[in-house]
């Protein structure tokens, strides 16, 4: 046989709700470290949105560059345009050999 005690061990307590919870005083210190912690992660993301901006700006101006460059020179059947992002618009031309080309350098 199985011996019940006859009351909770140990005894249950009514508390009031201002005991138990944080209170105002909890919310705002929340909020304010809530607040904290988001402004570096918004400058973050600001500085990374404008860096996206900047090269998303410079690859057109290249692009753009080598358009009206190859509307000067004609159409760009033999050449592969390479656009640089890490550092000033700059265009890398690859001109792709012929077989006239390797019988000129004498290949």
């Amino acid at each position: 046989m199985i011996l019940l005690p006859a009351a909770p061990t140990p005894t249950p307590v009514e508390m009031e709700a201002w005991v138990v919870s944080p209170g105002l005083e909890g919310f705002f210190w929340g909020f304010f470290l809530l607040a904290v912690a988001a402004i570096p992660l918004f400058w973050s993301m600001t500085r990374h949105m404008r860096r996206v901006d900047r090269n998303a700006r410079l690859r057109d101006e290249a692009e753009a560059a080598a358009a009206a460059d190859d509307a000067v020179r004609g159409p760009a059947d033999d050449r592969r345009v390479t656009v640089v992002e890490d550092g000033p618009a700059t265009v890398v031309e690859h001109r792709a050999t012929t077989a006239e080309d390797d019988a000129a350098a004498g290949r």
